[in-house]
């Protein structure tokens, strides 16, 4: 990284030495969706050369209002390899490795072999999403997680905290409800969170729905990525 012209900025902002720590980093992003897209732009264009990408879905054409993966040319394609090929368009020295895996309480270990300095939880299914904290947090690993991002507006309420200091968000309470029934200590559970009060949103049925716009998924990966920017350049 330190002597490739791709990153030569963030060397002269950062220095040799934090640039280098970067570099030499290894960062797993489970979840390469709407936030979890954003999330890799970052730690790909940060240059950080080892990362693991996770995700067991495809691309749909209702993604793309939000979804900087998705694009006409990768509807049906899986997004694990979809981030993959980004993350390469992007720095074609990284090393990457895509795991096309839907996360349970089951395959966690998968994790450990693969001794990531950092992990961005970027997932939305509630119960995995309990499992994989949970895991996380009793195994000593460093991480953050994206709460809901859908049915806001505006990406100036998002706020970085721990679980229990979290208010406003739907899924923060699920997942502070649960893991305090686990015994998982709330502390330990950094996440980024939106104070805004949900808009409710319904189709021409009259069904709620999960309306979403690009702003607050954009703001919400490029928080995550921050905060492990952070955690990985610390003296």
């Amino acid at each position: 990284m330190i002597c490739d012209e791709r990153f030569c900025r963030t060397v002269s902002l950062l220095g040799k030495d934090k640039a280098l720590k970067l570099a030499n980093a290894k960062v797993m992003i489970i979840g390469c969706g709407a936030v979890g897209g954003y999330a890799l732009e970052c730690v790909a264009r940060l240059g950080i050369n080892n990362i693991v990408v996770v995700d067991f879905d495809c691309f749909e054409m209702s993604n793309i209002n939000r979804q900087i993966l998705a694009l006409d040319s990768t509807i049906g394609k899986k997004k694990s390899e979809v981030a993959k090929e980004r993350i390469l368009a992007i720095n074609p020295n990284a090393n990457v490795k895509a795991f096309d895996l839907k996360v349970d309480a089951s395959n966690l270990d998968f994790i450990l072999d693969e001794k990531p300095d950092f992990v961005i939880d970027a997932i939305d299914d509630v119960v995995a999403k309990c499992d994989l904290i949970e895991f996380m947090v009793n195994c000593n690993i460093k991480f953050v997680s994206a709460m809901g991002a859908a049915l806001k507006y505006k990406p100036e309420l998002l706020k970085i905290a721990t679980l229990d200091k979290t208010s406003c968000c739907r899924l923060a309470k699920k997942l502070r409800d649960i893991l305090a029934k686990r015994g998982v200590n709330l502390k330990q559970v950094n996440c980024v969170y939106s104070t805004e009060a949900v808009k409710v949103c319904k189709d021409d049925m009259g069904n709620n729905v999960l309306g979403s716009l690009v702003m607050v998924p954009m703001a919400m990966g490029a928080e995550l990525a921050y905060f492990a920017f952070n955690e990985l350049c610390a003296d």
